[in-house]
């Protein structure tokens, strides 16, 4: 039985599901672009079929088209016969039911992976869903791949069989001199972040070494701004407090990146020298002055960062300060 409402949040999936019956009338609205080209979802058909290794388990399968298909051409086979033939245009999901997986299926000609299942590359929004009948919507993440989605659909849900899966998609490393190629921006997206800003500085609070070289290596530059003002360096100091090593490799992946040392933070008006001070690695600050750290900046309450030092008890940062030629 399905609860009478549940709400739930996970990686890539967002989704409540009530008893309450929603219209059986079947409608898609959406777009499907591929390199720049767009065409317009008007089809949609919905099934619940069972796994064919695991009889406890099942998907939810919601195929979106351009054109009408017939129930002998929705299979996998069939709709890549038909997209490499530029006859459809479609993307199937694939919800695994009871589960956080989440599945998206493009069948295009101009996709080199078309009829692969790609994992990360969407959300799901099941505003209501029973045995019967769904109503959804879903849409791509940006995560550098050339083609991009969104749906709105309501369907009847019919009851299928045995279900045919998708080989998974195969995501190519990034090649020499590509720095900004989408395979590492697809790398992040198996991190769960997309390609943004706002990521960026989720992953920096994160204290995700990784995942912000990730970003660093695909385009992002060290030195944006969140919407408080506050620069990315300025933003990884503030973390060293929770953990110093993981905060400390963070900064020093953002100053190898050419992150300004010189910006202030938008409420004390701190550099990141200044800020590291108290909780930061040795290496953090080391790599601060050695990226050109004015020595002589003042925190909030006039005490350079040598003074600060002193203050909090950190011999080994005072050490560096005073070989740097800090007085």
């Amino acid at each position: 039985m399905i609860p009478r409402l549940l709400r739930r949040v996970c990686a890539g999936l967002v989704f409540a599901l009530a008893a309450v019956p929603v219209s059986a009338a079947d409608k898609a609205t959406g777009t499907f672009t591929v390199e720049g080209k767009t065409v317009r979802f008007t089809e949609v058909y919905a099934s619940l079929e069972r796994d064919p290794e695991r009889a406890d388990r099942k998907y939810l399968m919601l195929l979106v088209t351009d054109v009408p298909v017939a129930p002998a051409d929705r299979t996998p086979a069939r709709l890549l016969a038909l997209a490499k033939a530029g006859t459809i245009h479609a993307v199937r999901i694939r919800w695994t039911y009871g589960y956080d997986t989440l599945a998206v299926i493009p069948y295009h000609r101009d996709i080199d992976e078309s009829g692969r299942a790609f994992e990360g590359l969407s959300t799901l929004n099941l505003n209501a869903f029973d045995d019967h009948n769904v109503d959804a919507e879903f849409k791509s993440k940006m995560l550098g791949q050339p083609w991009h989605f969104n749906a709105i659909v309501k369907a009847a849900v019919a009851q299928g069989g045995v279900a045919t899966l998708e080989p998974d998609a195969i995501v190519a490393e990034a090649a020499p001199g590509d720095p900004a190629g989408s395979a590492l921006k697809r790398q992040l997206g198996g991190l769960g972040y997309e390609f943004t800003p706002d990521a960026f500085f989720q992953a920096i609070g994160d204290r995700n070494v990784a995942a912000v070289r990730l970003f660093l290596q695909a385009g992002m530059s060290p030195n944006v701004k969140n919407d408080q003002g506050r620069f990315a360096l300025n933003h990884a100091v503030l973390f060293c407090g929770q953990d110093a090593a993981t905060a400390s490799a963070v900064i020093v992946a953002l100053v190898t990146a050419k992150a300004d040392v010189k910006t202030r933070d938008p409420d004390n008006k701190t550099t990141p020298l200044v800020g590291a001070v108290q909780s930061c690695r040795v290496e953090a600050v080391q790599a601060l002055i050695a990226a050109g750290s004015d020595l002589t900046a003042k925190s909030a309450g006039g005490a350079t960062a040598l003074q600060l030092a002193g203050i909090f008890g950190r011999p080994e940062i005072a050490d560096a300060l005073r070989k740097a030629g800090a007085r």
